[in-house]
């Protein structure tokens, strides 16, 4: 584990930082978790899994769900941060810049943390179980996508 998460804090250091920028390395920097780097976005990738681990665990499914019962802000927040995915692509290959790439990672893992902290999602109402179990998995699946674009590990344990 320390082998990936030290790689991947290293690669998503340097690319975070717009290509005509100069940059100085800063090795505890990089793996500082509360500094929102790759470490703490694989952490937010890690504990996805663990979610929808623990809930197939417990005989929860989410293949039928109502996306409209998402209502409170961080689920909000959340989706409207997933909507830009392509965007984020888009702009980044545009503009030959990845850092814009790492920084919509950043953004992602926190408004997934965000959203973890003040919502329940397994024990959760049943009416609402299913739909934030749903989002908990698309929030996997970009995360893990957005860190492959970076070279960097998607970690399903952390």
């Amino acid at each position: 584990m320390a082998e990936f998460v030290s790689i991947g804090a290293v690669r998503y250091d340097i690319v975070r930082v717009s290509p005509e920028k100069a940059t100085t390395f800063d090795w505890a920097e990089a793996v500082d978790f509360e500094k929102q780097g790759a470490p703490f976005i694989q952490y937010a990738h890690a504990r996805a899994c663990s979610i929808i681990k623990n809930a197939k665990d417990e005989g929860i499914t989410f293949e039928e769900f109502d996306a409209g019962v998402l209502l409170e802000d961080q689920e909000t927040a959340l989706i409207k941060r997933l909507a830009g995915f392509e965007n984020a692509i888009d702009k980044a290959a545009r503009e030959l810049k990845p850092n814009l790439i790492a920084i919509y990672a950043r953004e992602l893992a926190d408004a997934f943390n965000q959203f973890y902290r003040y919502v329940p999602v397994i024990s959760a109402e049943p009416e609402f179980r299913a739909a934030r179990l749903a989002l908990v998995d698309c929030s996997r699946i970009v995360l893990a996508n957005t860190l492959d674009m970076l070279g960097i590990v998607a970690p399903e344990t952390m």
